[in-house]
């Protein structure tokens, strides 16, 4: 069985009510005291929270009784037209058109459209394929400017009975008799936690992991940050050294080391046989954070760690069809895609909670794939 049904904004209100119950999997509608609709998504290890007609983002990922999401200053999402009004989501689609920091020559908003977006149209959907059970979300969202670009895009995030990881992803399709820039990057967004220590299938050399080192104009905090002398020795010992990001420690909070945040882009990942790359955020209880995305879909990676009193993220690997250095920056290092008339664009991500046993043994295979690569 495969349903979907359509939801409007008369569903929600602001006492939680139970929308749908399939096998253990559950949807519940609610409203926010800022009135934003969102669905709650519940299997027996723990639920996920969705904001249907605004960008279709996830705002909260709990499992296994930890939050999974972000710390900021938004405890709530609000009913905005930009994130930087609103930010403190688990994942939010960035693009399509422009993404990343816009330059001092773009006139794009940060991250695009999409994050903000006003969908039109959202359905619940549930039913079961080869890996069990599900339930989910998707819609869509029409861009359409006169003398300009006239696209539509899918996201879709499933959750299964038995699992703690989300299945997302989106499909973009231009409707245009012409071609379609791109700009797309899935933005997910953990919470960095002390001793926490990162996993993955990309070696830790300088050569893999490039430090941002231009300082996007726009932002006013690193502008400043970049003047100190301690803010550009820190960055050329992480230019030189990568690895000391690879662990968290407590007394990072209260010496500015991810104050105002740090970046780095992440080039040519190893992949399993499938074509997946795998990331992880091990816990001192020996739980994970997981993101796996395929290369061949998103053949860009940055990362983005931030660590302040009122604001923690780790954006542990944010894939995507470019580097979040916004248009002009982009498309000078072309790095711009194109999606070909009536064509379309499609690209999944897998990101979630890993228990101890599932990240025990997804870093010993980790360990075999970048021990087979060295050689």
């Amino acid at each position: 069985m495969n349903l979907k049904i359509s939801v409007d904004e008369e569903c929600f209100s602001e006492k939680e009510k139970t929308f749908l119950t399939f096998g253990n999997l559950e949807v519940s509608s609610f409203k926010y005291e800022t009135g934003v609709c969102a669905l709650r998504f519940k299997n027996n290890i723990g639920y996920f929270v969705a904001l249907p007609f605004k960008g279709q983002m996830i705002w909260d990922a709990f499992f296994n009784n930890r939050l999974l999401t972000m710390k900021s200053t938004f405890k709530e999402p609000r009913n905005v037209e930009s994130f930087e009004d609103s930010f403190g989501c688990f994942m939010m689609h960035c693009g399509a058109l422009r993404t990343g920091n816009p330059g001092l020559e773009d006139d794009h908003p940060p991250h695009g459209e999409l994050p903000y977006a006003n969908y039109e149209q959202a359905e619940i959907i549930c039913g079961n394929d080869e890996k069990g059970n599900y339930i989910g979300l998707t819609g869509s969202y029409t861009y359409n400017k006169a003398f300009g670009d006239y696209y539509c895009a899918h996201p879709l995030v499933k959750m299964y009975e038995k699992s703690s990881l989300l299945n997302i992803s989106i499909k973009i399709d231009n409707l245009a008799n012409k071609p379609m820039e791109l700009m797309y990057m899935c933005h997910v967004n953990f919470r960095p936690v002390d001793f926490g220590r990162i996993v993955q299938t990309a070696d830790w050399s300088s050569k893999s992991m490039k430090i941002r080192t231009d300082i996007p104009p726009l932002r006013r905090d690193i502008q400043v940050k970049a003047q100190t002398k301690e803010y550009m020795t820190l960055i050329s010992k992480l230019a030189d050294d990568p690895k000391t990001t690879n662990a968290f420690k407590p007394e990072d909070i209260y010496k500015d080391f991810y104050d105002p945040e740090i970046v780095f882009f992440i080039n040519s990942p190893v992949t399993d046989t499938e074509g997946w790359a795998h990331f992880m955020q091990i816990h001192p209880d020996g739980s994970a954070d997981y993101v796996s995305y395929k290369p061949r879909e998103l053949d860009h990676c940055a990362r983005w760690i931030v660590r302040t009193k009122d604001q923690e993220a780790l954006g542990l690997a944010l894939p995507s069809t470019c580097d979040p250095e916004g248009y002009s920056a982009e498309k000078k290092k072309g790095n711009i895609k194109e999606i070909p008339p009536k064509g379309s664009f499609s690209a999944s991500v897998v990101a979630g909670y890993l228990g101890k046993e599932e990240a025990y043994d997804k870093e010993r295979q980790i360990e075999k794939m970048m021990s087979r690569d060295q050689k």
